[in-house]
Parts: C-alpha cells; sequence; structure tokens
C-alpha cells in the first residue's frame, strides 16, 4: 500500500528551472530554481512525486526568505 504524500496536491512536478543554471558555474544550488546540483541532474530521472517533493521544499525555502526580508 502507498503512502499518503505529504505535498500538498496544488504542488506540481513541473521543472522550475528558468533557465539561469548557476551549477554550471560551480554551485552547489541554483540561485535560479533553488535546486541543488543532484536535483538538477537527476531530474529527467525522477518520478511525479519526487519532483513534487522537490518542489515543495523550494516554495518552502522561497516562503521563509520572505518572511525574512
Amino acid at each position: 500500500m502507498q503512502q499518503p504524500s505529504l505535498v500538498p496536491d496544488e504542488v506540481t512536478a513541473e521543472s522550475p528551472c528558468i533557465g539561469h543554471c548557476t551549477t554550471v558555474l560551480g554551485d552547489d544550488v541554483c540561485r535560479s530554481c533553488l535546486r541543488t546540483f543532484e536535483e538538477v541532474c537527476r531530474w529527467v530521472e525522477m518520478g511525479e512525486e519526487e519532483r513534487r517533493a522537490v518542489n515543495w521544499r523550494i516554495a518552502q525555502a522561497q516562503n521563509k526568505t520572505l518572511r525574512q526580508a
């Protein structure tokens, strides 16, 4: 039996890439989409749930940054 997802239904599995990847410059985390180098490399291999989990983590990080501003 599959466990229910902890990621809200509204979180998509679409790539957050905006075409300005800084991991190619040696960054561990892309400054544009906030994915790790590993997440960028593995994106095409990830299943929908894993992609949604990455996008949820990114959304949480963005919300935290906005609250601190």
